[in-house]
């Protein structure tokens, strides 16, 4: 793993639910996905990036990307979101339930 100094922070990115942080590299255990979906949501809309990218699925079912080129990400509930050429994670916001105990995340 790469030292990120504070002149040479990761980039990250806001899209409802999703936080999206930038990696050094894809690990070698992803898979690539023929998709251009990197989440979905309650009522059945979806995140989607538009440009050049790759999606990737670890076997812990971590999603990433690798944008080739700057990319859009859509989404009927959001603004599209402009996203700078690298390699990504996501992270889905989560949220806890006091009362019942437990941790979930969050759909949007």
């Amino acid at each position: 793993m790469t030292l990120h100094l504070p002149w040479n922070k990761p980039k990250l990115y806001r899209h409802g639910d999703l936080l999206i942080r930038q990696v050094d590299k894809i690990p070698e255990s992803a898979t690539q996905l023929s998709t251009n979906i990197i989440a979905h949501g309650e009522n059945g809309n979806t995140h989607k990036l538009h440009g050049s990218h790759q999606v990737y699925e670890t076997p812990d079912k971590q999603i990433l990307f690798t944008a080739k080129q700057d990319v859009s990400l859509k989404h009927e509930e959001h603004s599209t979101l402009k996203i700078k050429e690298g390699n990504y994670v996501i992270i889905r916001e989560r949220e806890f339930e006091p009362f019942k105990n437990i941790e979930q995340e969050v759909i949007d």
